[in-house]
């Protein structure tokens, strides 16, 4: 069982009613945990709903998105049902990607919760489905052409980040505050 605090159940509440949530903390204060919670979560939700998924993760560098995907892996290894393809669960769970297990064989998933080391503005383009989350971590060291092409298509963005010195859409987005789902 998985206990939250008030400021990681708001975290949550935001990421699904906002169409932006913006989390500065410092490190070892629950951020990538509750994000992890976030990705797995909504994922299991869509699939048991039927509905088109895709989630991105990304990050300013792999050590970065391998702390997220740390939480990611612990939900899905601990759960109390299996989830686990081999364990006869629903997902296939391969380094920085989550499947269906029904597109095991496909080149392409419909379906997918990936992660992504932002190099490159086209990767961030075109992940369009009916449930669409974009994770940005360490989102002070993420640029605004991100910020462009990911409003292209996600319609929920959880942008988190140290209180770091930058002059990006974080600093903005933070100063703005949550914009609210249309």
């Amino acid at each position: 069982m998985v206990k939250l605090c008030d400021f990681q159940v708001d975290i949550i509440d935001s990421t699904l009613t906002c169409a932006e949530t913006y989390v500065t903390a410092g490190n070892k204060l629950g951020k990538d945990f509750t994000a992890g919670l976030i990705a797995v979560g909504c994922f299991l939700v869509c699939q048991a709903r039927k509905i088109t998924c895709r989630i991105v993760t990304s990050s300013v560098a792999e050590k970065h998105l391998n702390v997220l995907w740390g939480e990611i892996g612990r939900f899905i290894s601990t759960s109390r049902s299996p989830l686990f393809m081999s364990q006869g669960g629903p997902l296939i769970v391969n380094s920085l990607e989550i499947r269906r297990k029904e597109e095991a064989e496909a080149k392409k998933p419909y379906n997918y919760l990936v992660g992504m080391v932002y190099d490159d503005p086209e990767k961030m383009a075109g992940h369009h489905a009916e449930f669409t989350l974009f994770i940005g971590d360490e989102s002070s060291g993420l640029d605004d052409e991100l910020y462009k092409r990911v409003n292209g298509w996600a319609k929920h963005r959880l942008f988190i980040g140290n209180p770091e010195s930058t002059a990006n859409f974080f600093k903005r987005g933070v100063k703005a505050g949550n914009l609210l789902a249309e």
